[in-house]
């Protein structure tokens, strides 16, 4: 896989001020031609983010590593129908209310049933974790994709999923009391699935 980073530079507004890694080859490889580099520098970072849930956690976290001008990293899943990727997000202060945010890839393998396409739909029924993948749907509890498969629903609402949840509101309260976080938020395939 040739896709290895991501990273860019957010101004005080939080709009994208600088890119690099492989950000183009990532978004051709997804079928996101109109997010290259070009396109997206000097939009806001939330244009960019599915889910009202998820941008507002992503905002969460941005904004405690400027209150506290310190690191916070978490491990996050983006899958695409054929791989399970998992990935760690760094957020690092920069000078005057900069940041900059860094997205490894850690380890992609395979699923043994390609999940079918899915997109982003805030209407629709099924949610699908922004962090672990893992999707709910009416009258189920939270199952990972690829324990879906074929059953993966063609249209998800992104959220955080409970234990998500969780591990973010402890990410950024340790941060807040500069402390270790006192669960892992890295080192596995991102936070887990609860409720």
């Amino acid at each position: 896989m040739k896709f290895q980073q991501v990273y860019y530079v957010l101004d005080p507004e939080s709009r994208i001020l600088w890119i690099g890694g492989e950000w183009d080859e990532f978004a051709l490889a997804n079928g996101g031609s109109g997010a290259r580099s070009n396109a997206v520098l000097a939009t806001p970072l939330a244009h960019h983010v599915a889910g009202v849930e998820t941008r507002a956690a992503l905002a969460r976290m941005i904004d405690a590593v400027r209150a506290v001008q310190g690191p916070l990293r978490i491990d996050y899943r983006c899958d695409s129908p054929t791989l399970l990727r998992r990935f760690q997000m760094t957020i690092q202060p920069m000078k005057d209310g900069r940041v900059l945010m860094v997205h490894d890839l850690r380890d992609a393998r395979g699923f043994e049933e390609a999940l079918p396409h899915w997109h982003a739909d805030e209407a629709a029924e099924a949610r699908k974790c922004s962090f672990c993948g893992a999707v709910h749907q009416p009258g189920q509890g939270w199952n990972f994709a690829e324990d879906l498969g074929a059953d993966h629903p063609a249209a998800v609402d992104y959220v955080i999923c409970p234990g998500c949840r969780a591990q973010i509101d402890e990410v950024v309260t340790s941060l807040h009391q500069r402390r270790a976080p006192s669960t892992p938020m890295t080192g596995g395939f991102g936070p887990g699935v609860e409720g």
